[in-house]
């Protein structure tokens, strides 16, 4: 990769995540490396996704084969215009059962205190989506802090991109050898402007 291939995913990287801040729950549920990333929008939306970090996304684990949102989480979805309804989560509460090809059960935990607003549908049909794209089709849910007031307190605990780097130092060097780097857009994107 060259100089002006970097440069151009490092410019189409700003754009498309130009709103959003990152922050990063690491070793959610005290499982270690079961790390997750948050996306705040300006409007309070918070999106989470695997984090860079996350153990299904290290090299050499098994492939997802099955992706299964909880009853309890699936039929609290928010409804209407002011997003009304939607289920409670607190940073324990299990959103999603994910099935290996190894036969092996994983869980994912909502990581913060909100009101569930979306699940991502894509994930029961295309359970790949969770690994190939986590920060594009792949995201696991939307939230929103169940009050306006409660935005800060959310995501006090949560660290920052520099955090992040300081904890998993070698997301750092791996994200030097990627066209987006630690802020990836979607993958149609990087792949529209970077010629191979």
């Amino acid at each position: 990769m060259d100089d002006d291939e970097v440069a151009a995913g490092s410019a189409l990287t700003g754009v498309l995540n130009k709103g959003f801040e990152r922050f990063y729950c690491l070793d959610a549920g005290g499982t270690q490396r079961a790390d997750i990333c948050v996306r705040r929008h300006p409007n309070g939306l918070l999106v989470l996704s695997l984090a860079p970090s996350h153990y299904l996304l290290a090299p050499g684990s098994a492939a997802v084969r099955e992706v299964k949102y909880r009853s309890a989480m699936s039929e609290n979805e928010a409804f209407g215009k002011r997003a009304k309804g939607g289920a409670n989560v607190g940073p324990k509460t299990v959103l999603a059962d994910v099935r290996l090809e190894d036969g092996s059960e994983k869980t994912i935990l909502a990581t913060l205190e909100a009101r569930l607003v979306e699940l991502n549908d894509l994930l029961p049909e295309d359970p790949s989506l969770l690994c190939q794209y986590p920060d594009d089709s792949g995201f696991i849910a939307i939230l929103q802090p169940r009050r306006p007031q409660d935005a800060a307190r959310v995501i006090a605990d949560l660290l920052c991109p520099e955090g992040f780097v300081k904890a998993r130092p070698e997301q750092a060097m791996a994200a030097k050898n990627s066209v987006t780097g630690l802020l990836p857009g979607p993958v149609w994107a990087a792949s529209a402007c970077v010629s191979e």
